[in-house]
């Protein structure tokens, strides 16, 4: 029997250890049921799918990081520079008014008010002028006492419009201010004092006391008479304040060496001291009838004219700013 033996051929080779001249064999499709299995669209739809959600994704947190790195900021702007952002109970705590815990002590105490602190830090002259401006307001406001730490008398005869039955129609026309119910000791030579500035319109240097032949001419007048009611109040010393405004100050022993018409004064200048001149006891007992007459006259007239006594004593306690 022949055996027949093949023989080997070696053909030339190409790329890929295929055969010159053969293309290589096409590769055999994916198995059924692969994770690559099915069409070309659906592979590009799930990619177009992934690259969204990463959109998406990069979207929220660019969000989420500049309202985390606000809300570290708001804070910061709202309280002083430096100071750490207080935890939420301290701010609940300021929300409700009730105190926390870790809220310091000096951030519990409230701060006054700005227009407190600069009515506090005001000057004093500022004061003053607010009190100059209501003064020109009204001219009748802003007098101090003539004496020295006196008070205006309680009782009613020393009162202005107190019933004077022997003067000029029988009205007192201003207030009087006794030892014994003025407050203060009240004595010959006691100081007076300009109630208020103004100036000198009259200055009795030349007084002369009266005389008992006086007084006998008084009474057959029946104390009738500007003229006579006039020397009734003695030594005297008037101040013009302006806008009508005039004090005067009666019944002085003497006048203060530096004071003379056209002089002007200011409020709590020594202008005279208190005497009894112008009354019948300073020839027929001296020193009993020792008082200051103070008059505050208003225009032709005085403060207090036509009202009963105890409404005149009311304004001149709001002259001076006292209660009664």
């Amino acid at each position: 029997m022949q055996l027949w033996r093949r023989k080997a051929i070696r053909r030339p080779e190409g790329p890929w250890g295929v055969p010159e001249g053969q293309q290589l064999p096409a590769a055999p499709p994916p198995a059924a049921g692969g994770w690559l299995a099915g069409p070309t669209w659906l592979y590009a739809a799930a990619a177009a799918l992934v690259f969204a959600v990463a959109i998406v994704v990069a979207v929220l947190q660019a969000t989420g990081g500049d309202d985390a790195e606000a809300s570290q900021q708001q804070p910061a702007q709202v309280g002083q520079p430096g100071q750490p952002t207080q935890p939420a109970q301290s701010q609940a705590a300021q929300t409700t008014g009730e105190p926390s815990a870790q809220q310091p002590a000096v951030q519990q105490a409230s701060s006054p008010p700005a227009a407190e602190q600069q009515s506090a830090a005001a000057p004093q002259e500022s004061q003053q002028q607010v009190a100059e401006q209501e003064e020109q307001s009204d001219p009748l406001l802003g007098f101090t006492m003539p004496i020295a730490g006196a008070c205006v008398s309680e009782y009613d005869g020393h009162w202005p419009a107190a019933l004077r039955a022997y003067r000029n129609n029988g009205i007192h026309e201003g207030l009087d201010f006794y030892n014994a119910a003025a407050c203060v000791t009240i004595d010959s030579g006691t100081p007076v004092l300009a109630a208020k500035a103004g100036a000198m319109i009259r200055a009795d240097r030349a007084y002369v006391d009266v005389t008992p032949d006086d007084w006998a001419r008084f009474e057959a007048a029946s104390f009738e008479g500007e003229a006579i009611l006039d020397e009734l109040r003695g030594r005297q010393v008037w101040i013009d304040h302006g806008q009508g405004i005039v004090t005067r100050y009666a019944h002085l022993s003497a006048i203060a060496v530096s004071i003379f018409e056209g002089v002007r004064v200011e409020a709590g200048a020594v202008i005279g001291f208190v005497g009894e001149s112008g009354q019948r006891e300073s020839y027929a007992a001296p020193g009993s009838d020792l008082h200051l007459h103070f008059e505050i006259r208003v225009g032709a007239g005085w403060l207090g004219e036509g009202l009963e006594p105890s409404s005149a004593r009311a304004l001149y306690l709001a002259a001076f700013g006292v209660g009664g």
